[in-house]
C-alpha cells in the first residue's frame, strides 16, 4: 500500500494487505447457473481465497445501494442473495475473525436500505456487523499525484478496522460506462463530507465538452481512480445473477440514462483479487469495450490492475459462454458496444 500524507503532515497508510501476487497474470473466475452461495463458493475456491483472508481477519462485504429513490431495486443495486451469500462464504469457508458489512449509500440514508432490504436480518443471522460509512469516524489524507482529489476523506472502518475488502456491486451499465466494483468504492466517501447523493465526489467539468470521452466523465474518471488508490478493496465479487442496462439504446444525449432499465437473469457471480481485471471481464460479459472504459484505463495507469483481456486468465465458465449485450447508457458511449 503506498504511503499517503495526511493532512497537518502525519504520515500514515492503510492497513489493508496489497493485492497478492500483483506481478502475476491475474485470474478471474466466472461461475453460472448453480444457487448464489455455490457460485461465490466456486470464486472462492477458484481464486483461492485463503490467500487473502488469513485467520482471525476482519472481513468488510461493501454493497451497493446508491440511488434507491431513483431506480428499481432489482438488477440496479446489489441483490439481497449475494449479500448474503457473500456473507455466508467468508463465514463458513474462510477462518475470518469478523465480518462487516459497510456501505455509504448515495441517495439515501443507508440505514434506511439496510431494513427495507432485510440487511439487517442477514447481519443477524450470521453474527455480521453492520456500519454506515456516511457517519463513520474520518480523518483526511493527501493522495499523491492525485488525477481529481488531492485531499480526500476516509473512513475508520475501511481504514483501520479492515483486514481484507470485498467490492460487491451488480452488473449494470452507467454514466461512467460500467458501474462495477471500482465504481462500487465511490460509496466510501464518507456523506457527511461529500453529500448524501456523493455530488462532493467530482462528476464533470460543467461547459468542457472536452471532458467527455465516449460518452464518459474524464473528472469522473479520475476520482473513481483516486477514491481506489486511497481505499483499496482487496477482492472484487460482482453479483452477476442480472445484467442491467437500458431497454432501449438511449437517443436523447444525455449523461445518465432514466429511461426503463432491462433486467436480464444471467445467473452468474464474476470474481478476482484484481479490481481493475474482474471489471474488465465484466464489461466484456456485458459485450462493452473494456479498453474504452476511461476509469478502467486510467486504474491501469495508475498501478491498480490490469485492463487488457489478453493478460488476464479467465476460468470457470468462458467469456462465449456468459455474455449478453448491453445497451450502453448513453448516446455517446455507442462506440463502447462489442459486436459478437
Amino acid at each position: 500500500m503506498a504511503m499517503l500524507e495526511q493532512t497537518g503532515g502525519v504520515v500514515s497508510k492503510s492497513g489493508l494487505k496489497p493485492t497478492p501476487l500483483a506481478n502475476w497474470k491475474p485470474e478471474v473466475y466466472l461461475a453460472q447457473g448453480k444457487s448464489p452461495y455455490e457460485m461465490v463458493c466456486d470464486v472462492f475456491d477458484g481464486i483461492r481465497v485463503e490467500r487473502v483472508i488469513e485467520p482471525g481477519d476482519v472481513v468488510i462485504v461493501k454493497p451497493n445501494f446508491s440511488m434507491l429513490w431513483k431506480l428499481p431495486w432489482k438488477g440496479t443495486l446489489t441483490s439481497r442473495e449475494m449479500i448474503e451469500a457473500t456473507v455466508k462464504a467468508v463465514k463458513e469457508r474462510t477462518d475470518a475473525g469478523q465480518i462487516i458489512i459497510a456501505e455509504g449509500g448515495g441517495g439515501s440514508q443507508t440505514w434506511e436500505s439496510y431494513f427495507k432490504f432485510n440487511i439487517v436480518e442477514i447481519a443477524q443471522k450470521y453474527g455480521a456487523g453492520l456500519v454506515d460509512l456516511n457517519w463513520d469516524e474520518t480523518w483526511k489524507i493527501r493522495i499523491p499525484n492525485a488525477y481529481v482529489m488531492k485531499d480526500l476523506w476516509v473512513t475508520r472502518t475501511i481504514h483501520q478496522v479492515a483486514d481484507v475488502v470485498i467490492s460487491l456491486p451488480v452488473l449494470k451499465v452507467w454514466g461512467s460506462g460500467v458501474t462495477l466494483a471500482l465504481k462500487n468504492m465511490i460509496g466510501v466517501a464518507p456523506g457527511r463530507h461529500y453529500g448524501f447523493g456523493k455530488e462532493g465526489v467530482p462528476h464533470m467539468t460543467k461547459d468542457d465538452p472536452t471532458d467527455l470521452v465516449y460518452g464518459q466523465s474524464k473528472t469522473l474518471a479520475g476520482a473513481i481512480v483516486d477514491i481506489n488508490y486511497a481505499n483499496r478493496a482487496n477482492i472484487a465479487i460482482i453479483d452477476a445473477l442480472t445484467v442491467a442496462y437500458p431497454k432501449v439504446a438511449p437517443k436523447k444525449k444525455t449523461r445518465l440514462y432514466r429511461g426503463e432499465w432491462e433486467v436480464y437473469p444471467l445467473k452468474a457471480v464474476i470474481g478476482g483479487f484484481d479490481l481493475v481485471a474482474t471489471d474488465a471481464v465484466g464489461a466484456a460479459v456485458m459485450c462493452i469495450d473494456n479498453q474504452k472504459v476511461l476509469h478502467l484505463n486510467m486504474a491501469q495507469e495508475r498501478g491498480l490492475g490490469v485492463n487488457d483481456l489478453e493478460k488476464i486468465t479467465v476460468v470457470g465458465k468462458s467469456l462465449d459462454e456468459v455474455r449478453h449485450p448491453a445497451n450502453p447508457n448513453n448516446p455517446g458511449q455507442g462506440e463502447l458496444r462489442l459486436s459478437i
